[in-house]
This record gives structure tokens, C-alpha cells and sequence, in this order.
């Protein structure tokens, strides 16, 4: 398989992208949520962040196959490094609720998950030139 120099630019830019429009879908959930009355079309809009994180978890797949074992191991370092980062703020947060911290939804810690990831991803990308 020839190298493009190009490519980990490419791949990043496409990482970015995907959380961009998961972080407007997000927004437009959130704000259906609360303008739109009930009917299907604001179950629909707050149902639409999904499709992104579909595409971001299909864009780390291409990229796992498309690499060498070494890029592999560091996807999957990335995996691990945000479930044990999701993990522990959400353990950590709970405890803060138990002393009377608000309620957190869960969208926050979705949020804060897929975005950790691909920062990750992107720094593998970038590291990886």
C-alpha cells in the first residue's frame, strides 16, 4: 500500500469533522428538546446524534484496518485511556452527588466520552506521520 503524506492530515481533518456535526446534532437535540412540542419530528431531532457517533465509530474502524500494528495498539490504548477516563468521572461525579452536587444527564458524560476519544485519535493521527 503506497504512503501519502497527506493522509494522516486527511484522516485527522475527517476525525474533527465527525465530532463537529456530533457536537450540532447534539445542539439541535438539545434545542428541540426544549422549542419543539411533541411529535415525531422532535423525537426524530433528538434522536439525531446517533447517526454521528455511528460515523466516528465507522471512521476509528477504517482507521484500525487501514494501519500497521503499531497505530492498532495506540487506537486501542486510546479505547482503554477513555473508558478508564469515563469510568472514573463518572464514579467521581456520583459520589459528588451523593454530598449534593446537581444531577448530571447522561448526554454530558456521551459528550465528554466521544470527544476525549477523538482527541486521542487525533493525536494518534498526528503522532503517526
Amino acid at each position: 500500500m503506497p504512503t501519502d503524506p497527506l493522509l494522516p492530515r486527511k484522516v485527522a481533518l475527517n476525525v474533527f469533522l465527525c465530532q463537529w456535526a456530533y457536537w450540532c446534532t447534539l445542539v439541535i437535540a438539545a434545542w428541540s428538546y426544549t422549542h419543539i412540542p411533541q411529535r415525531s419530528i422532535r423525537i426524530t431531532l433528538i434522536l439525531t446524534p446517533i447517526l454521528p457517533a455511528i460515523l466516528i465509530a465507522a471512521v476509528a474502524y477504517w482507521m484500525y484496518q487501514a494501519c500497521d500494528e503499531y497505530v492498532r495498539l495506540r487506537i486501542l490504548k486510546c479505547l482503554v485511556l477513555t473508558a478508564l477516563v469515563i469510568a472514573f468521572g463518572t464514579l467521581a461525579y456520583f459520589v459528588l452527588e451523593l454530598f449534593g452536587f446537581p444531577r448530571s444527564s447522561m448526554i454530558v458524560a456521551n459528550l465528554f466520552g466521544w470527544s476525549v476519544f477523538n482527541l486521542l485519535m487525533i493525536y494518534v493521527i498526528i503522532r503517526s506521520r
